[in-house]
């Protein structure tokens, strides 16, 4: 059974400047650790010339594994911080990485905390952040006759339809949530006199927009 999460739609960056100091913010989805790996790896790659480039990462929906990295600045001034601000927005199956070009002026030990987890706190409040929501699957086969109330009856419901193919009936592939599934369900065994072939395909992730 799947269990919702929130993340990141998609990549989004952001950059800041702090006392001559710029400050590159990446937050990105990722699935995996190893998924986290390597995009941390091409990130430190396109940004080889910075002076650092930290990093945190909350991965699964469940038991959740977080890890984060200072990539040498003091210790704990960077990475933690920023994790604490996934954990605070609740965030997980995201990388968070932030770049600093230093520019001259030495920020401290305070300084560089409220840097890196200001920066981090800046952009996850601009990006695209969703709602990774279960949805069940069906495929249900219906007589033409069937069609015109299926389609007005989905009109202000939380069905998505994903598919519709028209042979001598009318297969339609659709997502729901999963705790108004037997009211829809019910709906079209009524609608079609108990004609409808209703066939449940597992669940899937739709992305539902949360700011």
């Amino acid at each position: 059974m799947l269990i919702p999460y929130t993340a990141p739609a998609e990549l989004y960056r952001q950059d800041m400047e702090i006392k001559k100091s710029i400050f590159i913010t990446h937050i990105l989805p990722v699935n995996s650790e190893e998924e986290a790996q390597q995009a941390l790896a091409d990130l430190r790659k396109k940004y080889k010339d910075a002076t650092h480039n930290c990093y945190a990462w909350r991965i699964n929906a469940e038991r959740i594994l977080e890890k984060s990295g200072d990539d040498g600045e003091p210790q704990g001034t960077a990475g933690h911080p920023m994790l604490h601000v996934l954990q605070m927005r609740k965030l997980t199956n995201v990388l968070a990485v932030v770049t600093r070009y230093f520019g001259g002026i030495k920020l401290g030990a305070g300084g560089l905390t409220r840097a890196y987890s200001g920066a981090l706190s800046d952009a996850v409040k601009a990006a695209p952040i969703v709602t990774y929501t279960p949805y069940a699957r069906y495929t249900v086969t219906l007589p033409y006759t069937a069609i015109g109330g299926f389609e007005n009856y989905i009109k202000d419901k939380d069905i998505r339809v994903l598919d519709r193919a028209f042979t001598d009936e009318v297969q339609v592939t659709f997502l729901t949530l999963p705790e108004e599934a037997k009211t829809h369900l019910k709906f079209l065994t009524d609608l079609t006199g108990g004609k409808a072939v209703i066939e449940e395909d597992g669940e899937e992730y739709v992305k539902v927009r949360v700011w």
